[in-house]
């Protein structure tokens, strides 16, 4: 049975990441300033999720009382967060605790060190040692790809939702090194929660009740939910007209899961490559990558219907189509950057050589050139002919270039000479 593959890495990581886990290393740890020791005599620490981890030190040195102890946590993603201890004379043990009032989603992980200093200024830092952020009010299943880490609750108890993801990244994770030139240095972690606002409970003052999900590109986790079953009301209009369905099939909502997972993970990349451009193109760029999964619609299904009503598309120059959800377009659909965005970058792809032009746009990119500047020195072509190239392909006329904005000069201000007072008496 699929879920047992899952469940037994998950039961693991619960057993690590249950209550009161304690590390003990061997004692007289390290000798500082001749016959100063310190010894570590207990170390654990609590998940509370969503109401934070607690750590707790027991410790002491021959160099005399420590006055201080401070944890620092590593995330995957190389970001560190610290937390000053303070001592609880009645247990005899120093305490941090973080994320007491909200903080990161579920099984976010970290490596911990102590940094303790005696009364003689001695200090000393313990070796690294795992901490799971585990959320012990539910149960998870966990999936562990080539690209990510995955967690997910309340749906697809089958373990369809990780088989589908496990083999879409396992491919993606060839198609993005190939893309960008390599992969991440680390795994990130996907959280999946069900439909509607369950992850209220660790965003503080909860979160936009359309968003989709949400990435932290700093701490390497990308936070999702599946799709609703049926689409929500600002869509009907568009869902009406273009006979898209009213009631989504759970196959449908899973592979939305997957290539929105494949989506977030592109824009890790963008961060961790220090790559951007406007708006358009960087969720463009998201988007092309998820439709490299075969999961998602293509874009030109969409920019097909605009075209039936308009007969135009707008320009890509400049800030380009916008991308806000709250933003209809002719079609009554909304988001037209993502469209326009994806299907411009799969015609420059298929145009001029694939994702190995994609790579070198990456590291081009590098230099911090706009996208235009970029696009010509790696195509040879000016971005302005590539549009509208582009354009064709849709049978479209072509643009003419934005009219260079003219900088505003402040008028000069007129010079009052004041003549010098005559001296009294003169």
């Amino acid at each position: 049975m699929k879920l047992v593959r899952f469940a037994v890495p998950l039961a693991v990581l619960l057993a690590l990441a249950g209550l009161a886990l304690l590390w003990q290393p061997a004692p007289a740890v390290q000798a500082q300033s001749g016959d100063v020791v310190f010894t570590i005599e207990q170390a654990a620490y609590e998940s509370n999720y969503p109401r934070g981890l607690t750590f707790t030190l027991k410790a002491a040195s021959t160099g005399g009382d420590l006055t201080r102890a401070t944890l620092f946590l590593t995330l995957r993603s190389g970001t560190r967060e610290r937390a000053n201890a303070e001592y609880d004379a009645e247990s005899g043990l120093w305490v941090a605790r973080l994320y007491e009032g909200g903080g990161p989603p579920p099984w976010i992980d970290f490596n911990t060190t102590w940094l303790l200093t005696d009364a003689a200024g001695n200090t000393f830092e313990t070796e690294p040692q795992p901490a799971i952020y585990a959320d012990n009010t539910r149960e998870w299943q966990h999936v562990e790809t080539d690209e990510i880490s995955l967690y997910w609750f309340g749906f697809s108890e089958d373990g369809e939702f990780g088989e589908m993801v496990r083999d879409a990244m396992d491919a993606m994770h060839a198609k993005y090194a190939e893309g960008w030139g390599g992969n991440l240095d680390y795994k990130p972690i996907v959280i999946f929660f069900p439909d509607g606002n369950v992850w209220d409970e660790f965003v503080s003052g909860g979160n936009n009740p359309g968003a989709a999900g949400f990435t932290n590109n700093g701490w390497g986790y990308s936070v999702q939910r599946l799709a609703s079953e049926t689409p929500p009301d600002f869509l009907l209009e568009c869902v009406q007209r273009w006979g898209y369905p009213m009631q989504r099939s759970m196959e449908w909502r899973l592979q939305r899961g997957v290539t929105t997972i494949a989506h977030e993970v592109t824009h890790i990349y963008q961060s961790a490559f220090r790559v951007g451009g406007p708006s358009w193109w960087t969720e463009g760029q998201a988007d092309y990558f998820a439709g490299l999964t075969g999961l998602d619609s293509p874009p030109d299904e969409r920019l097909t219907n605009l075209l039936s009503v308009t007969n135009d598309l707008p320009t890509i120059q400049g800030e380009g189509p916008s991308l806000a959800l709250s933003v209809m377009a002719a079609d009554s659909c909304n988001g037209l950057g993502y469209d326009i965005g994806n299907d411009f970058i799969g015609w420059l792809l298929d145009t001029y050589g694939g994702l190995a032009t994609h790579q070198r746009i990456v590291k081009e990119m590098r230099t911090r050139d706009g996208l235009d500047v970029v696009l010509q020195r790696v195509t040879g072509v000016p971005f302005l002919e590539l549009e509208n190239q582009w354009r064709a392909s849709w049978g479209l006329g072509p643009v003419a270039a934005l009219p260079t904005p003219t900088p505003f000069v402040f008028p000069t201000a007129p010079v009052f000479t004041i003549p010098t007072p005559r001296p009294s008496g003169g």
